[in-house]
C-alpha cells in the first residue's frame, strides 16, 4: 500500500471488482482441541462455493463470518445448527458490526487465542469483512501498486454520481474520496476494456 505522499504517476490501468451485497451471520466457537479446530476449518472451507467466508480468529476461539446470497438463507442456519450440536460452546449473530468485533476481541483475550486481519474501507476507516468494491490499481507491466477497498455505504455514495458501478466517474469519485491521495488519477483520462468480464478494466491515460 503506498504512502499518502507517493506518486501515482505509474498507474497505466484500474480494476474495478464490485461484488454483491448478503446476508451475513458471524459464528464462534470456543474448541477443546486442536483436531475440533481443524474440523470447524474444513467444515467452513467445504461451504465456500456456496458462500463468501472470512475467518476471523484461531485458537481457543475460532470465529467466522459468512456472507450468503438471499437464496442461500437457510445455509445460515443449518451452519448454527451443525454447530450447537457438535460443540459445547457456540455463539451467533446475524450480522457484523462494531459489537461483534468487541465481542471476538474480548474473548480472544480471555482465551489467547489470534485476531486475523480484516479489510476496512479506505473511505471511511469501517471494517467490512466484505469489501463491496475492490480495485486494483497497476502499473504498465500489470504490478499491483496498491489495492483500496470500499463498503458499502461509500460505493453506494461514489456510485450517485454515475448512477452505476462500471461508470468512469463512479470510479473517479471513489478514488476521489480514498484516505490516499489520487489528484493525479481523479484528471486522468479512463478507457474501459471492451469486455463484459469482471473485474472492469480500465486503461488509464494523461496522467
Amino acid at each position: 500500500m503506498p504512502a499518502k505522499s507517493e506518486k501515482m504517476d505509474t498507474v497505466r490501468e484500474i480494476c474495478v471488482d464490485p461484488k454483491p451485497n448478503g446476508l451475513r451471520a458471524v459464528y464462534l466457537v470456543e474448541t477443546r482441541s486442536e483436531n475440533e479446530e481443524r474440523e470447524i476449518a474444513r467444515l467452513f472451507s467445504e461451504l465456500e462455493p456456496e458462500l463468501m467466508i472470512r475467518q476471523l480468529s484461531k485458537g481457543r476461539l475460532v470465529s467466522y463470518v459468512v456472507q450468503a446470497h438471499e437464496s442461500n438463507a437457510s445455509m445460515l442456519n443449518e451452519i448454527e445448527d451443525v454447530l450447537k450440536n457438535n460443540y459445547a460452546f457456540v455463539v451467533t449473530q446475524r450480522s457484523f458490526d462494531e459489537l461483534s468485533c468487541r465481542i471476538i476481541k474480548e474473548l480472544a483475550r480471555h482465551t489467547g487465542s489470534r485476531l486475523l486481519p480484516i479489510p476496512k474501507c479506505n473511505i471511511c476507516g469501517n471494517v467490512d469483512p466484505f469489501p463491496t468494491t475492490t480495485v486494483n490499481l497497476s502499473d504498465n507491466d500489470g504490478g499491483v501498486l496498491a489495492t483500496r477497498s470500499y463498503c458499502a455505504r461509500c460505493t453506494a455514495e461514489a456510485a450517485a454520481a454515475g448512477n452505476k458501478v462500471n461508470n468512469i466517474e463512479f470510479i473517479k469519485s471513489l478514488l476521489a474520496a480514498d484516505e490516499h491521495n489520487f489528484d493525479g488519477i481523479k484528471h486522468a483520462r479512463l478507457v474501459r476494456h471492451p469486455s463484459r468480464k469482471r473485474p472492469i478494466r480500465y486503461r488509464v491515460f494523461d496522467i
